[in-house]
């Protein structure tokens, strides 16, 4: 088993890990974008998967109930705008007929969450 040493970092730092390494979250994974304006505000990291699925990432520092709702929102808000997503980020082979999916990633997820995730 891999093992990982813990370090504190703010959310901007966590997105620059992310940009810098998200082929280490899954093999063939890009950074697309960050920070990236919707009506419900800025998302925090759009990547690409090796199969062409945009993914809607949320990053939290610290272990936050709210990240469902907030991240849901933005997979909504990209989701229906997906074939402009595709164009926009045209180098990136979107495949605007894949559904998106969404990544959450922090440090901890509260059993409340765990369950409604279910």
């Amino acid at each position: 088993m891999k093992k990982y040493k813990s370090v504190s970092v703010s959310e901007a730092e966590l997105e620059d890990l992310v940009r810098q390494g998200a082929e280490l979250i899954e093999e063939g994974m890009q950074f697309v974008d960050h920070q990236r304006r919707t009506t419900r505000g800025p998302l925090d990291v759009l990547l690409v998967d090796s199969g062409g699925a945009l993914v809607v990432a949320e990053l939290k520092v610290v272990e936050d109930d709210g990240m469902v709702t907030q991240a849901l929102d933005y997979y909504d808000f990209v989701r229906a705008r997906l074939e402009s997503y595709a164009r926009v980020y045209n180098t990136f082979k979107i495949d605007p007929n894949q559904e998106p999916r969404l990544l959450l990633i922090a440090p901890s997820f509260s059993t409340l969450m765990l369950s409604r995730l279910k």
